[in-house]
């Protein structure tokens, strides 16, 4: 229940945090702030207190008053209250670290600071157009402060959410990359296709260390399988994915294509060095 609880929490706050103004950005403000009080209620203090009488799981704005009746406020901040981070990074001793960079950047604690009194404003803004009596009311502030549930060890799952978005929207645009170059070879031909590949050679930039000294020489096309893709640059992970375009069916490969393709091949040479 946890894990659904952080996962809707992260998919409706990375919805809002692109644009808290988009078509529902209502009831789903309504989703992930109870989901993500729903999940550091029950972490904090009990799967019980996150229930009502009947056992069903609290509204937001009832999750807002067991915040306020049990978390810690912050003094100066009017309606602001904090669960401490359990495991502080200025608890931690010098020498403790097993990674070394850790002992010369001061790093936050992950206090988790639930700014009630903006939350609170945020529900009551989402109720007339949730409930057909009005325009919406959601503003930045509150989004923001819905963000910074996050912090949270029962969450810190926006992170994921943000990075799986990233690898569906990458997919996605080399599928459709495939489809147009698959398209145009059914158009041009295969006596075209040979013509084009022989003069890639000439349209081609070469690796030079002085003149291009991030390219790469003409790789095979996973498309048409000429040696005609043209690559600007290579992967991040210096496994020689090329970035760039082929220059007989135009498939185009992005760096984040490049990326994760060049992370599967590592992988690969690392469980084979197993």
């Amino acid at each position: 229940m946890q894990t659904q609880r952080a996962e809707t929490y992260a998919r409706c706050t990375a919805e809002l945090e692109g644009d808290h103004q988009a078509p529902g950005g209502e009831a789903i403000f309504d989703q992930a702030l109870t989901n993500g009080l729903a999940a550091i209620v029950s972490s904090q203090w009990g799967e019980e207190t996150a229930a009502d009488a009947k056992g069903r799981v609290k509204s937001a704005a009832q999750l807002l008053t067991v915040v306020e009746e049990k978390a810690q406020a912050v003094a100066d901040e009017l309606g602001v209250y904090m669960i401490p981070d359990p495991e502080p990074a200025s608890a931690a001793a010098p020498g403790d670290s097993p990674w070394p960079w850790a002992e010369d950047e001061t790093l936050p604690d992950l206090d988790t600071r639930i700014n009630v009194t903006v939350l609170r404003e945020g529900i009551k803004g989402t109720q007339p157009v949730r409930h057909g009596r009005g325009a919406g009311g959601l503003r930045r502030e509150h989004v923001d402060a819905l963000l910074a549930l996050d912090d949270h060890e029962s969450l810190r799952s926006l992170m994921t959410e943000h990075s799986d978005r990233a690898w569906e929207s990458a997919r996605d645009e080399d599928r459709h990359s495939r489809a147009r170059a698959a398209a145009l070879l059914r158009r041009i031909g295969p006596e075209e296709a040979a013509r084009r590949a022989k003069e890639a050679a000439e349209l081609h930039s070469p690796y030079h260390p002085k003149h291009n000294p991030e390219g790469l020489d003409l790789d095979d096309c996973p498309i048409c399988g000429h040696t005609a893709f043209s690559a600007d640059n290579g992967d991040e992970l210096g496994m020689g994915v090329g970035v760039g375009e082929c220059l007989v069916c135009h498939y185009e490969r992005s760096s984040a294509t490049a990326n994760d393709q060049a992370q599967w091949l590592y992988y690969q040479a690392r469980w084979a060095d197993d």
